[in-house]
């Protein structure tokens, strides 16, 4: 199994999977990011960078066709990481720690207000 651990906000560390994005998913709840991957792999500094964050009850049902994926692979999103979180109380407390840590933009564009 391929997998990344990204840092919460809190100082958390969390163990995602990498999976493609063509695949049969489990209708499972958890979090999961689009990534694109490190530009520069044989270096040290710098990694993956998160585009979009969320949580689901249901990868199964969420990411079979889902609205954010087109922007992310536009910015350069090749992965998808999910964490399995069952219990939905922890799956909020994830998702919250590591938005507050990665700031995805495509997060930020959702908040964005138009201005006239």
């Amino acid at each position: 199994m391929n997998t990344y651990n990204w840092q919460g906000a809190s100082g958390r560390w969390y163990e995602f999977e990498i999976v493609r994005a063509t695949r049969t998913w489990e209708p499972v709840g958890g979090v999961y990011m689009f990534v694109k991957p490190h530009d520069q792999p044989t270096h040290d500094w710098g990694g993956p960078i998160t585009l979009f964050a969320a949580k689901t009850d249901d990868f199964a049902k969420t990411l079979a066709r889902h609205d954010m994926w087109a922007a992310a692979e536009n910015l350069g999103a090749k992965e998808i990481h999910i964490l399995v979180v069952r219990d939905p109380a922890a799956r909020e407390r994830v998702e919250a720690d590591v938005l507050e840590a990665q700031r995805p933009i495509l997060n930020r564009r959702q908040t964005m207000k138009r201005v006239a």
